[in-house]
């Protein structure tokens, strides 16, 4: 088979490697899309994973062809894979909050992921794909129920104001998820124009750049001279986690899901209006595929649905081959991208 071969930092090589076969409760998966992740960019430039070599990608999707002993999967099931492998023994887990595992493995860093044209997962980590939701949209699934679990974790209750900082995949995925959740307004927050009018596509006016000086202003007066109940940032700067605390309204929370890359200092008088403002604030990480509800599941119906449309964050369609030329795009900006997705043909 064919796939993409972390070796070393920016030595990604495309070539020929061994079909996995699957073991006891284990399945075999043809990929046919698998997307391309910021953090896939800086693990693949960085070679930031816990081993070498490795096949980087978690956010995949294909159709089952081939299972071990002790699987009820049907071959011929189209899938989405959920790519954190729990351990299922630890305190997290046995409490199931599995994004939490203490002991986790991980598709694309920890072992093989989906840029390959095959891969070798658990049963348990597969997700049916519904009709109406393409094999890309099946790949999509991964970032699209991060912005569902960011916004389970803020508890968004119908009618309330939402502020999303950050316009890229996971926030216009979260800003879509909040409309159709009953959130009141929708605000979204970018620093660049592009995104912003990405965002005004899909239906949400009520956006602002996030570098000007009087931003918490422009938004107070979007939302009709109050601040958003719920913000979540998405970016993953101390500037835009300080300002997503700085805009929230008395009693709000505030979720905290950009992975950040600096170390982040918050000032005391923003500390102290944390605590006279009684804010909450949660941080997220990943999703759950079981409980409190299985949120895949209901990204899929979602979509099936057409609440949320994820295909139109596509930029970019790249085979295997582009793969390495496609990192280097994205790693130094040379062009605007959403979601760059790798197809592969069956």
């Amino acid at each position: 088979m064919k796939a993409a071969v972390l070796y070393g930092p920016e030595d990604l090589r495309v070539e020929e490697r061994p079909r996995p076969e699957p073991g006891p409760g284990e399945v075999l998966v043809r990929v046919a899309a698998s997307g391309i992740c910021s953090s896939d960019v800086h693990r693949i430039r960085a070679a930031d994973v816990p081993h070498l070599p490795v096949v980087p990608g978690h956010e995949f999707a294909g159709v089952v062809i081939e299972t071990g002993d002790d699987v009820e999967t049907d071959i011929g099931t189209r899938v989405a894979v959920y790519p954190l492998l729990w351990c299922g023994s630890c305190p997290s887990c046995r409490r199931q909050t599995y994004e939490c595992c203490e002991r986790y493995s991980y598709h694309g860093s920890r072992t093989d992921g989906g840029m390959a044209q095959f891969v070798v997962t658990r049963a348990a980590n597969v997700v049916p794909l519904p009709q109406g939701v393409s094999d890309e949209e099946g790949a999509m699934t991964e970032p699209a129920a991060v912005g569902l679990h960011a916004l389970n974790r803020a508890e968004l209750k119908e009618g309330e104001t939402v502020v999303v900082i950050g316009a890229g995949t996971i926030g216009l995925v979260a800003a879509q998820i909040a409309r159709a959740r009953g959130a009141g307004v929708v605000v979204l927050l970018d620093v660049l124009k592009e995104k912003l009018e990405i965002a005004r596509q899909f239906g949400f006016e009520k956006t602002v750049l996030s570098d000007v000086h009087d931003v918490v202003d422009r938004v107070k007066g979007l939302l009709g001279g109050e601040l958003p109940q719920v913000v979540i940032e998405a970016v993953g700067r101390p500037a835009t986690y300080n300002l997503a605390v700085e805009m929230a309204d008395r009693s709000a929370r505030v979720v905290w899901m950009g992975n950040i890359s600096e170390d982040l200092t918050v000032p005391q008088n923003r500390v102290s209006s944390i605590l006279r403002k009684q804010l909450s604030i949660v941080g997220t990480w990943n999703s759950n595929p079981v409980v409190p509800e299985n949120e895949w599941a209901a990204v899929h119906a979602m979509v099936a649905n057409k609440q949320v449309d994820l295909s139109p964050l596509i930029s970019h369609r790249i085979t295997l081959d582009d793969l390495p030329d496609a990192i280097a795009m994205m790693a130094e900006k040379r062009e605007p991208y959403e979601k760059v997705m790798v197809t592969f043909s069956s």
